[in-house]
């Protein structure tokens, strides 16, 4: 072999060891950062805002987290304690929009889980046009300027389960079927307040069918049980023949007790009507809304939420949560009151209570 193949081979065979050497070290190091997180994706950060507690908050927030969990995708988000926001009744709006805007300026959130009208208005009005914000609970969102009247249509980045003409068909209802003069109604002058107690609506629908509505505009913005008492009692001594039990915190049985209002509206013989449904209804109000599930809207945001983030197939069919109104009647407060119920209201009813419940069911309302 020549001098000049022999430095070949050898440069040829230490190529071939380093090569062997370098696949080795390869194939025995630890895997990367980078290929760790291609093995597991970064969680979703989910803000949860609310401008303060209310039973529905929490028992809707639980239904939106179980519905993930069953479509398989709940471990992608991440719900940080730190971004559970929650400045109080009793704050300033001012608070609200600052809450709002470091939401909106965070780069790790990636969606916003906004609870009632105050945070959602607050946030529209910090807005990035970015961030999906998933608006739950709100009251009246064509009201309060959150959604089009006609189109149900919001900001590009909402997502809001708007329902058209709920609350007029509401007290249409109620006055079709235990036929009153004057209704009363109390809430805190503020749009927000007009929104919780859907004034707008009731005013409407009084022109329209020809009673009376009796307002009482006074109750402090925390919607305390005193102002709230101070305020029935105020409609009782103005003639009223019913009263309107609307999603106030004062009565939120899990932070307040409001039985002394129901006890004093049944003795004075006044029909009651809770917009909240079951959980009044079994309390002693005459008639409410029956919404005892739920589940279908918790579906519903929870479908929308996974569908933002690409978790779904793209021929998922997305729960829709269609509303459908249902009765509650409490039948011995209608003996209490001395009423007859008609035939075809009994019939139509979805819960009959026979009696008062103790304990507090959790269902329905909006904030």
């Amino acid at each position: 072999m020549s001098s000049l193949i022999r430095p070949c081979l050898a440069t040829l065979a230490a190529i071939i060891f380093c090569a062997v050497f370098w696949r080795a070290e390869v194939l025995a190091a630890p895997v990367s950062a980078s290929a760790t997180q291609l093995a597991a994706p970064r969680p979703i950060t989910v803000a949860y805002f609310e401008a303060g507690p209310y039973w529905e908050f929490s028992l809707l927030l639980k239904e939106i987290t179980t519905a993930l969990e069953q479509r398989g995708v709940l471990r992608r988000f991440d719900f940080p304690a730190k971004l559970h926001i929650s400045p109080g009744w009793d704050a300033p709006e001012a608070t609200y929009r600052a809450a709002a805007r470091k939401l909106m300026t965070d780069p790790s959130v990636n969606i916003i889980i906004s609870m009632g009208t105050e945070a959602t208005k607050a946030l529209l009005a910090e807005n990035n046009g970015k961030t999906p914000i998933m608006s739950v609970d709100v009251a009246d969102p064509a009201g309060a300027g959150i959604v089009d009247a006609s189109t149900g249509l919001g900001a590009p980045n909402l997502t809001i389960r708007y329902i058209k003409d709920k609350w007029r068909k509401v007290f249409a209802l109620f006055h079709e079927a235990l036929p009153f003069r004057r209704l009363g109604i109390i809430y805190h002058n503020s749009p927000e307040g007009l929104s919780y107690s859907n004034v707008r609506e009731a005013r409407e629908v009084a022109r329209e069918r020809g009673f009376t509505l009796v307002e009482y505009p006074f109750l402090d913005k925390a919607e305390s049980l005193e102002s709230c008492a101070k305020g029935v009692d105020h409609l009782l001594h103005e003639g009223i023949d019913a009263f309107y039990i609307s999603a106030l915190n004062c009565f939120d049985w899990t932070q307040a007790n409001p039985q002394p209002i129901f006890d004093e509206l049944n003795a004075r013989s006044i029909k009651t009507f809770a917009r909240d449904g079951s959980v009044h209804v079994r309390r002693g109000a005459l008639m409410g809304l029956s919404t005892l599930d739920y589940t279908p809207l918790g579906k519903f945001y929870a479908d929308q939420m996974a569908s933002r983030m690409g978790l779904l197939p793209p021929n998922t069919q997305l729960e829709q949560a269609a509303y459908t109104p249902k009765i509650a009647l409490n039948l011995v407060t209608a003996r209490m009151l001395g009423m007859d119920l008609p035939m075809v209201l009994l019939i139509s009813a979805d819960e009959l209570y026979d009696s008062t419940l103790p304990g507090v069911d959790k269902a329905s309302a909006a904030r």
